[in-house]
């Protein structure tokens, strides 16, 4: 019941959300467009350093096309199911937020859920097309213990996004401060538009562990390929279930220590 309740509440935000962007059609239109086309650069970039060389670390241009791809789709995605806690720090500074606490919802719903971003729908589509069309150009096997593999750590990489932007909410809930570790968590991001197993030990260390930016987009695109190890698996799970504990953990200790805009 809590499920459905969660589900039917989120639907009716998401509709409204939905009215709100189809007002501004040219804007959106515009949006959808400038993410096409940033799409459609990733992927000649990568044909165009793939005219330089034959490999990067072991990665051919197949599977470095796969890896743009998967994480393209990754990124949209996530974006798309998270996206309201870049609009978070208003409700907090209006004092919105603390109406949310009395509603019978998770006390994260408004700052994670309540904005899906329906713009991003057209991308995930095309993202999805353009995966089978490649996979298909290159000749690429997948076979269906790939496809297991590929849906857990797909469902990790889902579940470590949404640790991470909890994490990034607990901290707004004590600071109010939001864009900066937004805009720290993108740029970690895009790092891994291309294989990240081609960094340097700190650096790689840092998308791996401290802000787990390769169980999101690299492991999903390995296990796909059918080139992703058995620890690699252990760890992507195990990973997942450490961020998952300690962002509800860590949400909770914010919220203790929330004082609200009318105190």
């Amino acid at each position: 019941m809590a499920i459905k309740t969660f589900f039917r509440v989120w639907t009716i935000l998401a509709k409204n959300n939905l009215q709100n962007q189809l007002l501004s059609p040219s804007a959106s239109l515009l949006f959808v467009v400038g993410k096409i086309f940033n799409f459609i650069f990733a992927i000649i970039t990568i044909y165009a350093i793939f005219n330089q060389t034959s490999s990067i670390r072991g990665y051919d241009l197949p599977q470095a096309v796969i890896v743009v791809l998967v994480f393209s789709f990754m990124d949209t995605l996530t974006q798309f199911l998270f996206r309201s806690l870049y609009t978070f720090r208003p409700a907090l500074i209006k004092g919105d937020f603390d109406m949310d606490l009395l509603k019978p919802l998770p006390s994260f719903f408004r700052p994670i859920f309540s904005g899906p971003d329906f713009l991003d729908v057209p991308m995930i589509i095309i993202q999805l097309f353009s995966i089978f069309y490649f996979i298909a150009h290159f000749s690429i096997t997948i076979t269906l213990p790939n496809l297991l593999v590929f849906s857990l750590v797909f469902v990790n990489g889902v579940v470590i996004a949404f640790s991470v932007h909890l994490i990034i909410a607990a901290f707004a809930v004590m600071t109010s401060e939001i864009e900066n570790l937004v805009m720290i968590y993108r740029a970690l991001g895009r790092a891994a538009i291309v294989p990240t197993d081609i960094y340097g030990a700190t650096f790689r260390f840092i998308l791996s562990y401290v802000v787990p930016i390769t169980v999101i987009m690299t492991i999903p695109a390995k296990a796909l390929l059918g080139i992703l190890s058995i620890e690699r698996i252990i760890y992507s799970t195990i990973l997942t279930l450490v961020f998952l504990i300690f962002s509800l953990n860590f949400w909770s200790f914010s919220l203790r220590r929330y004082t609200s805009a009318s105190s």
